[in-house]
C-alpha cells in the first residue's frame, strides 16, 4: 500500500504534463490501414500503372494492407525507395523471357494479377522463414523487399528463385504435372524438411532441402534452380562426388520430366527460357 502512494504523485504529475502539452494538429489525409485506405497517386503510382496495370493487367500493392497480408505474423511495412528496383526485377527478368519465349500472350494468361509486397519476412516457431507466397493463381507475394539490392546478385537471384517458385505452383495448379514425379523417391519428403541441408537433399535426389517438404514443393523448387541458378548450377549438383549414382539418376529424370512439361503442357522451350533468364540476370545486375 505504502508503494501504491509514493508513486501516485508521480503519475499525477506525469498525466498533467501530458494533459498540459499544446495539443499537436490531426493530420490532414487519412492513415492507410486505418481508415485511409484511398490516397492521391504519386509518380510511383503512375509508374506501376505504365510498366504492369496497362500491358499485363497486374496490379501491384506497396502500400499497408494486413488483409493481404498474414496478420498473425510480425511484419515490416515496404519502403518506397526499394519498390521501383524489385518491380522493375520482376518485369525485366521474370516477364520479359517468358515473352520472349512462350509469345506476348503468356504472362497477361498465366501470371497472377497481384504482387503484393511485404518489407520483411515471415518468421515460424520451427525456426523457418517464408520468402513468399502464391495463393489460387490470384497473386504472388514478395517479402523481404527491403533488402533488396540490384547489385547484389545473390539477392537477385533469391527474389528470383521465390517468383519461379511461386509462379511455377500457379502452372501445376492449371495443369497437373505427370504422376510418376511422386513416385521417385517418396521416402524422403518430411514435413521436417528443415532438418535436412541443401548437400544432403542432394544426395537424395533432391535440388534443395525445402523440395523434401512435398512433391510439389519438389517439382516448383527443381523448376526454380533450373531457371534461376542455370543449367551449368544443376549439373554440378548431379556430378557432385558425394551424390550416389541412384540420386545422379533421380536427378537426372526430374530435369527431363520438367523439360518436357514446359513444352508439352504449356509450348515452351525450356532451354530457351533459361537462357533468356541468364542473360536478363546478367543485364539486369552488371
Amino acid at each position: 500500500m505504502k508503494l501504491k502512494y509514493i508513486y501516485a504523485p508521480f503519475i499525477m504529475l506525469v498525466l498533467c504534463a501530458l494533459s498540459c502539452k499544446k495539443e499537436a494538429a490531426l493530420p490532414g489525409t487519412p492513415i492507410v490501414g486505418l481508415g485511409g485506405e484511398t490516397w492521391t497517386k504519386g509518380p510511383l503510382d503512375f509508374w506501376m500503372d505504365k510498366n504492369f496495370v496497362e500491358p499485363y493487367n497486374i496490379e501491384v500493392k506497396y502500400k499497408w494492407d494486413p488483409y493481404e497480408l498474414n496478420y498473425a505474423k510480425n511484419l515490416v511495412p515496404v519502403l518506397e525507395s526499394r519498390v521501383e528496383p524489385v518491380m522493375s526485377a520482376v518485369r525485366d527478368i521474370y516477364i520479359k523471357p517468358y515473352e520472349a519465349v512462350a509469345g506476348a500472350d503468356f504472362i497477361k494468361k498465366y501470371s497472377p494479377k497481384l504482387f503484393q509486397l511485404a518489407g520483411s519476412a515471415e518468421y515460424n516457431s520451427d525456426g523457418t522463414i517464408v520468402l513468399g507466397q502464391a495463393e489460387g493463381g490470384r497473386k504472388i507475394v514478395l517479402m523481404v523487399v527491403n533488402q533488396f539490392d540490384k547489385k547484389n546478385v545473390a539477392e537477385v537471384k533469391r527474389m528470383l528463385h521465390t517468383i519461379h517458385h511461386e509462379f511455377a505452383h500457379i502452372l501445376h495448379q492449371i495443369r497437373a504435372y505427370p504422376v510418376e514425379w511422386k513416385g521417385l523417391n517418396p521416402d524422403r519428403i518430411t514435413a521436417t524438411w528443415f532438418n535436412s541441408t541443401d548437400l544432403e537433399a542432394n544426395t537424395q535426389g533432391l535440388v534443395t532441402a525445402y523440395a523434401k517438404a512435398s512433391p510439389d514443393e519438389d517439382f516448383v523448387e527443381t523448376a526454380a534452380v533450373l531457371l534461376v541458378e542455370g543449367q551449368a548450377y544443376f549439373d554440378d549438383i548431379v556430378n557432385d562426388f558425394f551424390v550416389p549414382e541412384a540420386s545422379k539418376k533421380i536427378l537426372r529424370q526430374k530435369e527431363a520430366i520438367i523439360v518436357d512439361y514446359y513444352q508439352r503442357v504449356y509450348h515452351i522451350d525450356f532451354r530457351k527460357l533459361q537462357e533468356a533468364t541468364r542473360q536478363a540476370i546478367i543485364n539486369f545486375t552488371k
